[in-house]
C-alpha cells in the first residue's frame, strides 16, 4: 500500500506538471533523428544469452524525449512503454514520439488506479478508454497491458483480453519510484534474466540516467533489449502471480 500511496501522489504530479508544460509554446518540437524503423535493437552486445525487456510506466511525461533520446544514443535501444490515458491524452505528441521512434505502447489504465478496488464497469472503462486514446493518436490499438502497481486479478486479465491486450507485470522491480540512486536502479535491472522484463518509470531522473547503465550491463552480459510476446508457460512476477509474456527478439 505504501508504494500505491507513492505512486498515486507521483501520477497526479506528473499529470500537472505535463499539462504545464504541454502549454508552454514549442514544448511539443518533434525529436531530431526518430522516425518510424530508425530504431533498432543492440548497443554492441552480440545478443547471445538472449533478450530482455526493458519497460518504462506511467508517461508520456515532460522528460520522455529525453529518454527517447537517451535509449537512442545508447544504442538505438527499443522498449515497452505502458501509457496512463489521461497523460496520453495530456500530450499527444508524447504517445506520437515514442511510436515514430520505433517502441511499442502498452496500455497502463486511464487514471492509475488499483483496479481491483473498482466496479467492474468502471475498471473496464480504464483500459478501454486508454486503448481508444492510443489508437487515436498512433493509428494502433496497444496489444499489451500492464495493471498499476502490478494489482491484477480475473476480471482485470478478462478486460484485457476481450481488447485484445496480453497482460504483462514484470521480473525485474527496479524500484526507481522510491528515489534510490541510480546506480542502485542500474543494479537492480540488471538482475533481470533472460526473457525477462525490466519495470523502469517515465518522468523520473535516477531513471533516465541509469538507461546508459542498464544498457551497457546488459550487453556486457550478452543480452539485448528486445520485444514482448506472449508466453505459452506462465512466468512467475512473485510467488503467487504469474503472467504470459516474455522478452524475445525484435
Amino acid at each position: 500500500m505504501k508504494k500505491q500511496g507513492r505512486s498515486r501522489i507521483w501520477f497526479g504530479a506528473a499529470l500537472a506538471t505535463l499539462m504545464s508544460f504541454a502549454a508552454v509554446p514549442g514544448a511539443a518540437q518533434a525529436d531530431p533523428g526518430h522516425g518510424p524503423g530508425t530504431a533498432r535493437t543492440g548497443s554492441g552486445s552480440d545478443c547471445s544469452a538472449g533478450y530482455v525487456a526493458l519497460t518504462f510506466d506511467d508517461g508520456p511525461t515532460a522528460s520522455t524525449t529525453a529518454y527517447l533520446k537517451a535509449l537512442r544514443d545508447a544504442g538505438r535501444v527499443r522498449a515497452t512503454w505502458f501509457v496512463t490515458g489521461a497523460l496520453a491524452a495530456a500530450s499527444p505528441e508524447g504517445t506520437r514520439r515514442i511510436a515514430a521512434a520505433g517502441h511499442h505502447i502498452g496500455n497502463h489504465s486511464y487514471t492509475h488506479p488499483d483496479l481491483v478496488s473498482l466496479d467492474a464497469a468502471t475498471a473496464y472503462a480504464e483500459l478501454r478508454d486508454t486503448s481508444r486514446v492510443v489508437r487515436a493518436q498512433t493509428g494502433r490499438a496497444p496489444t499489451l497491458f500492464r495493471p498499476p502497481f502490478g494489482s491484477t486479478d480475473a476480471r482485470t486479465r478478462q478486460d484485457a483480453a476481450r481488447l485484445g491486450m496480453t497482460e504483462v507485470i514484470w521480473t525485474a522491480d527496479t524500484v526507481d519510484w522510491s528515489g534510490i540512486p541510480t546506480e542502485t536502479v542500474v543494479s537492480n535491472a540488471l538482475t533481470v534474466r533472460a526473457g525477462g522484463i525490466v519495470l523502469l518509470h517515465d518522468g523520473l531522473q535516477n531513471t533516465l540516467a541509469a538507461i546508459p547503465g542498464i544498457v551497457e550491463g546488459l550487453a556486457e552480459r550478452g543480452l539485448c533489449p528486445g520485444r514482448i510476446v506472449r508466453s505459452a508457460e506462465p512466468v512467475e512476477a512473485w510467488p503467487g502471480l504469474t503472467f504470459h509474456a516474455k522478452a524475445a527478439r525484435w
